[in-house]
């Protein structure tokens, strides 16, 4: 096994080794170098955050594999924010952002991904981004690390898919497209290995996909930086890169609009001038990412009060119009801190890296 070189080390820490100049080669039942960390972190998820490195090579192969197979509950600030269901598009598109970002549960976004192209469910065929939301969190994610069979009847049945039929032919070719989203020219070896213990289990998705993760197809050298990153995997990966903490993706969602890849649509490889920008307003801090919490202040309404009703009878009493919200501007302290959640510690470090060719590919 072949490690890092070593003037990457004093690149930003969180792009360690994203250069593809050292190939994965680890085989299941070994200690796994820099590079195989990296070859993990970029096909279970989304890329390697500050720390992720050292903490997948710590766990090994096998151990990161099966943690994200049963993955940890997610932190209680995302809880905390997911809460309340997304109800408007706007609001879907930034929840699938926020948990691809900072879920510890990398493997569970991407499968989740991966499970709604599959059926061909997007924007753009009928359905809004609240609607796939709706199925992303009640039908996909709670059925991809169970069967086959309980993940496609969850989302067949779902409300939001009345009238609507189901991509996807048959389960070989389920399986046949689970091994090319992870294995770039997935040999027909594997294939049949896949298809095999895929009937063995009884399409248990957990049995199938660590075969997959510890298969040799998977692991070899060649593997590593074959597939391009679509434009949703650019942004995602380059944002848990810089280390920066992220509690709003609106801007986020914006810049993938722009670049003609909504959020729940048809993903398309950002050219290169939008990569420029948006690296570059990523390492300066002007993507907003954790705003300042302004101060709310209520101001007595001057309109007349409301009367609440009942259809054909006498007025029950009085409502107070609630007045308008008063946001107070944040004080400088409050920008000043703001400013520094949105800003990487190595501006220069972090956009020379993330506009290397390296970080296009996974």
């Amino acid at each position: 096994m072949r490690s890092c070189p070593s003037f990457l080390r004093f690149a930003v820490p969180a792009l360690l080794a994203v250069a593809l100049l050292c190939a994965p080669g680890a085989r299941a039942d070994e200690a796994i170098d820099e590079a195989t960390a990296l070859h993990l972190l970029n096909r279970l998820g989304y890329g390697p955050a500050p720390g992720d490195l050292a903490r997948v090579r710590a766990m090994g192969l096998r151990v990161y594999v099966d943690s994200q197979l049963a993955p940890p509950a997610l932190p209680a600030y995302i809880e905390a924010q997911l809460r309340q269901p997304a109800a408007t598009d706007a609001g879907a598109r930034e929840e699938r952002l926020l948990r691809a970002i900072a879920s510890p549960r990398q493997l569970e976004e991407v499968l989740c991904a991966f499970w709604l192209a599959h059926f061909g469910i997007m924007e753009g065929k009928g359905l809004g981004a609240a609607g796939i939301g709706a199925i992303a969190r009640e039908a996909v994610r709670p059925h991809v690390f169970g069967s086959y069979a309980a993940l496609r009847s969850a989302v067949a049945r779902h409300p939001g898919m009345q009238g609507r039929r189901l991509g996807g032919r048959s389960e070989h070719d389920a399986v046949r497209a689970l091994a090319a989203h992870f294995v770039s020219a997935p040999p027909a070896a594997l294939v049949r290995s896949l298809a095999g213990v895929w009937r063995q289990t009884g399409a248990d998705q957990r049995a199938v996909l660590r075969t997959l993760f510890t298969s040799p197809a998977f692991l070899a050298q060649a593997e590593a930086g074959s597939k391009r990153k679509d434009a949703l995997r650019f942004v995602v990966s380059a944002v848990r890169a810089s280390g920066i903490a992220v509690t709003d993706t609106v801007a986020l969602a914006e810049v993938l609009a722009q670049a003609g890849s909504p959020v729940y649509g048809r993903m398309v490889p950002m050219d290169s001038r939008e990569r420029t920008d948006f690296v570059t307003r990523l390492a300066e801090g002007r993507v907003l990412l954790a705003a300042p919490a302004p101060r709310a202040h209520e101001q007595a309404s001057m309109a007349p009060p409301l009367r609440a009703t009942v259809e054909g009878a006498a007025p029950q009493g009085e409502v107070a119009q609630p007045g308008p919200v008063l946001m107070e501007a944040p004080t400088p302290a409050a920008a000043a801190m703001a400013a520094a959640r949105n800003r990487p510690a190595d501006a220069d470090g972090l956009k020379e890296a993330l506009l290397g060719e390296a970080f296009l590919r996974y």
